[in-house]
């Protein structure tokens, strides 16, 4: 199903529709019954971040205690996963390292510390802690869904998700210039959550103008990605930082110092996409979904409404008299 709002649906019916669909995915992943042929923990905690970004778009709807009680829960299930997904991005962040140019030295490093890494148990997480922590998360997640159903939205439609998008999008620009003030791994990790809020909401307001959106969409993808690769490299810094666990002096400092070049690089890199995306005042990006949201849907009823039979071959087109001298 779509990840996407429905022009002319009832808010409350469509937000619930798409709450459903994610987490029903996410159920699907850990028990085993979806395989997109990646990582169940990666596309668990996918559906779940679309659910709180979901949640974001109509937020000026709900009451402070419905949406704090919703996002917390989503928030509960991805903890479970947390462990065994950090053990999965260090591994792909040192395979990645590698891959890169490098001295020799530095590709030795690099691969000592990537063997290090898979012959331990990150924090002592082993393989039943993972399916005990599953089998939780499927349980909250069933919990989810029933309480969904009594989920219910305050207030008109356009008004709502305008305002959400609007908030999401200040939160980005604010976190932005806070990030690069201060160059913390932690103000790069929150900009980067609201950057995804963002990138989700385009998609899930895509229908308002799909071609313009699609701009936006592809812009916040990209930038993801990149602060994706950051965040990464911080977690991957972070743990070779904790000497509890088994690597070489010499390899921890050169894996350090490749890791922080690579995370330098990658924070110029982002700086002018950033400031791209950002450029606009979020008034303005308000502004701009109260007024696409009203014209889509007369768009889409006239359409409906144009929509016509083919012409039978059988019968001739009638022309247009046309006056002579």
């Amino acid at each position: 199903m779509a990840y996407r709002v429905k022009i002319g649906a009832d808010l409350n019916k469509d937000v619930r529709r798409l709450l459903v669909s994610q987490t029903g995915r996410a159920i699907g992943h850990l028990s085993g019954a979806l395989d997109d042929g990646g990582s169940a923990v990666h596309a668990t905690r996918k559906s779940l971040k679309r659910c709180r970004s979901i949640l974001r778009l109509v937020r000026p709807g709900l009451s402070a205690k419905s949406f704090r009680r919703q996002d917390q829960a989503f928030r509960a299930v991805a903890r479970l996963l947390s462990q065994d997904r950090d053990r999965e991005v260090l591994a792909q962040t040192l395979a990645l390292l590698t891959a890169g140019e490098g001295t020799n030295a530095d590709k030795a490093a690099l691969s000592s510390a990537l063997n290090a890494l898979q012959s331990e148990h990150l924090n002592g997480f082993a393989h039943q802690d993972a399916d005990d922590n599953f089998r939780a998360a499927i349980g909250l997640l069933r919990n989810i869904e029933q309480g969904l159903q009594t989920l219910k939205i305050h207030a008109e439609r356009v008004e709502t998700v305008a305002a959400g998008f609007r908030m999401a999008y200040a939160e980005g620009r604010i976190t932005l210039r806070a990030a690069y003030r201060s160059g913390e791994d932690e103000a790069f990790h929150t900009f980067r959550k609201a950057l995804q809020h963002h990138w989700r909401h385009c998609q899930l307001l895509g229908p308002v103008w799909p071609e313009l959106m699609d701009v936006r969409i592809n812009a916040a993808r990209e930038l993801s990605q990149l602060a994706g690769l950051d965040h990464d490299l911080s977690v991957l810094i972070l743990h070779l930082s904790d000497h509890r666990h088994p690597f070489d002096a010499a390899v921890r400092s050169r894996v350090q110092a490749l890791a922080m070049a690579e995370q330098t690089r990658l924070r110029c890199e982002m700086k002018p996409l950033a400031e791209r995306l950002y450029a606009f005042a979020p008034r303005d990006m308000e502004r701009m979904i109260k007024r696409l949201w009203p014209a889509a849907n007369r768009l889409e009823k006239s359409r409906t409404k144009t929509a016509v039979a083919p012409l039978s071959t059988d019968e001739p087109l009638p022309l247009k008299r046309q006056r002579l001298g």
